[in-house]
């Protein structure tokens, strides 16, 4: 599969939202349906939507695919069922690249280098709190989304700028994307520093947002 350009409208789909996209051999982004039910390259893309990052399961249908868009990228984008949308898509990798453990090792360091980190074990992965309070967790191919990744908190409005401008490294993680999160694939490397600097991000507003409600509490009293 090719890149993909295409204007395509948002319908009501099988599981949510949903774009329907015809299958046509003759195009070369066109994605092969034995290739989709065997599983492989092909059946996750990435791409941007009205400008927004996104990551997305493909669900084949007869002589069509749905490209399924969650409530979270409808939100950012501003689509309503019924609109029409300018698409962006690539493939996203199908397993995850790299080695895990070393990678989970290098988040482990710049984590548990904050001052109060502490990591603990929960829904079978890393993850690290600053005074009990969640900012980061490791991601092992999640759900077989084909990725090496760390989820962390971030300020407000980082999400969707990082989404935007390099939706190969950073997406709107599951569960906590609603949350502002980011998803950060680690299976390409980011450039020196840029992990580092991110995940202290998260720490910071998690601190800072615990820091204040403490504050609150107090001056309640």
């Amino acid at each position: 599969m090719a890149n993909a350009r295409f204007t395509a409208t948002l319908l009501d789909g099988h599981k949510g939202a949903a774009f329907e996209v015809p299958f046509d051999p003759s195009e070369r982004w066109s994605i092969e349906p034995t290739r989709i039910r065997a599983g492989r390259n092909g059946h996750r893309v990435i791409g941007t939507v009205n400008g927004v990052g996104f990551d997305s399961a493909i669900v084949p249908r007869v002589k069509k695919f749905w490209i399924e868009i969650d409530d979270v990228v409808m939100k950012k984008a501003k689509l309503e069922i019924g609109d029409r949308a300018k698409i962006d898509l690539r493939p996203a990798p199908a397993k995850p690249l790299g080695n895990p453990d070393k990678i989970l090792a290098l988040v482990r360091k710049i984590c548990l280098g904050m001052p109060d980190t502490e990591e603990k074990i929960a829904w079978g992965e890393s993850t690290w709190r600053v005074h009990g309070k969640l900012f980061a967790m490791f991601s092992n191919n999640h759900h077989g989304d084909g990725r090496i990744a760390v989820w962390c908190n971030a300020p407000l409005g980082a999400q969707q700028d990082l989404v935007a401008a390099d939706p190969e490294h950073f997406f709107v993680p599951p569960y906590v994307g609603v949350g502002g999160w980011i998803g950060i694939n680690l299976n390409t490397p980011l450039p020196k520093g840029a992990l580092a600097a991110i995940l202290e991000q998260g720490y910071r507003a998690t601190e800072e947002k615990r820091a204040a409600t403490k504050r609150r509490r107090v001056a309640t009293r």
